[in-house]
Parts: C-alpha cells; structure tokens; sequence
C-alpha cells in the first residue's frame, strides 16, 4: 500500500522497533486544525481565532510522545490514540476513565488494548474549559492564551484521531484474525497520509461544515463519533486498492471518501472548541486561584 520509495521503505523497516505508528501525518494535522480554527464562529475568543498556526503546531505534540526513546511517556501515550470497541462484545463503556479501567478487568481485557481515546478527547476538552474559564476572568493574561493553545492543540489530535476509522477498531492496518491481531498490511499508513497527499485546503474544509456546540451530554456525542467511524470500517477495506497515489487516493471514490473525512475531522474538532467555550461561562473558579 505504501507509495515511499524502495530506499525509504527499506529505512522505515529498519527503524519500526524504535518509531512510533502516527494518526493522521503531521501536516494533515495541521490542515485539519488550521480548518477548524477557521470555521469556528466569531463568539470565539479573537486571540484564539488568529492562532491557528500555532494550535496547528501543538497539535503534533501528541505524537511526538510516542517517541520510544522516552519509554514511559510512550508506553501510557499509544493508547490515547484508539479506541477498539470490538474488544468489548455488547458491554456499553462508562464516561469516566478508572470506571472504564473496571469494566476492562471485569472483562479480562487489558484497558491500554482497547484504547483510551475517548477519555483523552473528553478530558482535554474539559482542561480546555477550565482554562477558558480563566480567560474569562483575566482576559488579558497572555500565560493562560498559552496553556489555552497547549489544550487545545491536544483536542484537535485526539479528536481529529477519532474520525479516522482505522483507529476506531480492531482492524486497524488490515483485518484482525481470530487471534484479535491486525497484520499491519500498510493500509494504516495510506489512510492516514491521504490527507497531506492530497494538500487539502484547511479555507476549503473550513467552508464546508457547520460548527456549533455540543447539545447534551459531551461524552454521549463522543461515543456517537466513534460509532460513526466505526461504521465506515469496511468502507475503508471497500477502497483499500484505491488509496495509494502520490497526490492522493488514485480514483475520484477514494478522494470523495478522503475529503469526507476531513470534513468531519474539521467540524468535530471545531465543535469541541465551541463547546469548551460555552461551558467555561458556568464554571466557578476556586477563590485561592490568584492570576
């Protein structure tokens, strides 16, 4: 599936036992963060709305926790990426991270192989919350403009992870055999670097989606985005021959497919900004907290 070249190739699989896998490349991050900054309404704060390419920036940091030579950051980091929800059989899972860790060994599953990656979108837009509860109060610290951006450069990872399909299941670079591992067929890779491939726009997905905030229940309308990405599984599997191309997925299907995804990717994390926003007006900051 890969499109590098013979020699980049052969180096890749040199350094596979030291390089951690990545979600989307780094520059489809970018775009997709640099979208969501541009879609977002002008209810957002401005300082925010004119940061785009340093939350674009922070969105790699993710990633570059992966990094092997720094073993236990690594080792708790990878599962913040996926979430296998085949893994489960038909048990809902809960909203809150150690209760999940519960269900997992009630299961006899090990929880680090389902994946947290609910619980990492979750918790970081609810960080992002707190911080622009802050901002509220002392509008003109430009110490907590910076700690916004680190929030949110991690929302847009994590959540941006989310709408690939391929880290929404079990099957996540070729389908899994009985004993519940993925061959690592390479189709990972061609999903996941279609986006920079392509050079989408981020003004173009910008203007594609509609943002708002998240009616309800954050963590109900998380689990519904991996239900959605989980549903497009064997659509992926459908394209698999599709993917490759050195400009992107070789048939106009596979960059419709590509391009829809993005889309979604764009608006999620938008609407996690959005929603971060609107939730930092009801929260009460403790009165030892001196800015």
């Amino acid at each position: 599936m890969s499109t590098l070249p013979i020699s980049a190739k052969i180096l890749v699989l040199a350094l596979a036992p030291f390089t951690p896998a990545v979600a989307w490349w780094g520059d489809g991050h970018e775009i997709l963060t640099k979208a969501s900054i541009q879609a977002l309404p002008e209810q957002m704060p401005a300082f925010f709305r004119s940061a785009a390419d340093a939350i674009a920036h922070l969105s790699q940091d993710p990633d570059l926790a992966k990094n092997r030579g720094v073993p236990l950051v690594s080792d708790a980091e990878f599962p913040e990426h996926n979430f296998d929800p085949e893994l489960l059989g038909e048990e809902s899972y809960p909203d809150k991270r150690y209760d999940f860790v519960a269900l997992c060994q009630g299961l006899s599953v090990r929880p680090e192989k389902v994946g947290f990656s609910p619980y990492a979108i979750s918790e970081w837009t609810q960080r992002l919350a707190v911080a622009f509860a802050e901002h509220r109060k002392w509008p003109a610290d430009t110490v907590i403009h910076s700690k916004i951006l680190v929030y949110a450069g991690f929302v847009a990872h994590y959540s941006q992870d989310l709408v690939q399909p391929l880290h929404a299941t079990i099957h996540f670079d070729g389908r899994a055999g009985a004993d519940g591992e993925s061959p690592h067929t390479g189709i990972h890779e061609a999903v996941d670097s279609a986006i920079q491939r392509m050079d989408l726009k981020p003004t173009d997905l910008a203007g594609q989606v509609q943002v708002e905030a998240i009616e309800g229940d954050l963590f109900a309308a998380i689990r519904q985005q991996l239900v959605e990405s989980n549903d497009q599984v064997d659509r992926v599997y459908e394209l698999a021959a599709e993917l490759d191309g050195d400009n992107g997925p070789a048939s106009d299907e596979a960059r419709a497919f590509i391009n829809a995804r993005a889309q979604r990717a764009t608006e999620f994390t938008a609407s996690l900004y959005v929603t971060a926003w609107a939730a930092s007006e009801q929260l009460r900051l403790p009165g030892w907290v001196k800015r």
